[in-house]
């Protein structure tokens, strides 16, 4: 499949953005779903790699998620019903169907027409139909983003809890406390450990913002390399980065 195609397949919308808010899916569970559906068609079976996945994720981000956050946020894409598993050989790979989104909205009610006779008797039997219809959809609709949202609440929670450890408080209520969520418990266990290293409060005043730019920077890489792991890397990206005609 071309670099095109991938870009056609996939099929991303408001719609798309609007489920993912609605039922608290976290942003590594949403790249993951859109990595998915580039993976293949809509509503066809697919069996992909989630080691794959975590390599691109490394390629991009600059490091891969670790196991348990990566197998977190597949399940979470499970209990959306964004994802039906059909066969699963391991942890990482699975066969399964990305449902598209027409499947995950439920239908649009139709407007209830005006009946030219008033005096029908059989208006009360649909309604009856209708409300017991409803009344089974929202209570199968609410039982699936109560699980999705009970996880990524329950790694927020874990996240503002060993920041609190080091004595740094984020408010979970403030918008710019979303910006830590982003990241997964491990890279803030690491910038947190990090952050003791340079000395804590003593040293750095605004802990909150530092927090931030080193997630986003892996401030802590920076001190696991040695002269020769500079050297091997220097190799690495100057080879990777020459012209193939050199």
């Amino acid at each position: 499949m071309t670099q095109n195609s991938f870009k056609n397949n996939l099929l991303w919308t408001e719609e798309h953005e609007a489920y993912c808010y609605k039922h608290h899916i976290p942003p590594a569970a949403k790249i993951l779903w859109q990595w998915l559906i580039r993976q293949g068609k809509i509503a066809s079976e697919i069996e992909p790699d989630l080691s794959e996945f975590n390599l691109w994720v490394a390629k991009n981000r600059g490091k891969p998620y670790a196991h348990n956050y990566l197998k977190k946020i597949f399940e979470i894409l499970v209990s959306c019903r964004v994802l039906q598993v059909i066969k699963q050989y391991s942890w990482k790979r699975t066969k399964l169907l990305v449902r598209p989104i027409t499947w995950l909205n439920p239908p649009k009610k139709p407007r209830a027409k005006k009946l030219q006779n008033h005096n029908s008797s059989y208006n009360s039997q649909p309604s009856n139909d209708i409300s017991a219809e409803n009344g089974h959809n929202s209570s199968s609709n609410s039982i699936t983003p109560t699980t999705a949202e009970s996880l990524e609440l329950e790694r927020q929670h874990e996240i503002l809890t060993v920041c609190a450890e080091y004595e740094i408080y984020f408010d979970p209520n403030k918008r710019t406390t979303r910006h830590l969520f982003e990241f997964d418990i491990e890279d803030v266990r690491n910038a947190l450990k990090h952050f003791a290293l340079r000395g804590g409060h003593q040293e750095i005043r605004d802990s909150q913002a530092w927090l931030i730019s080193c997630l986003r920077e892996c401030y802590w890489a920076d001190n696991l390399l040695d002269s020769s792991g500079f050297i091997e890397l220097l190799k690495s990206w100057f080879s990777s980065n020459l012209p193939r005609d050199y």
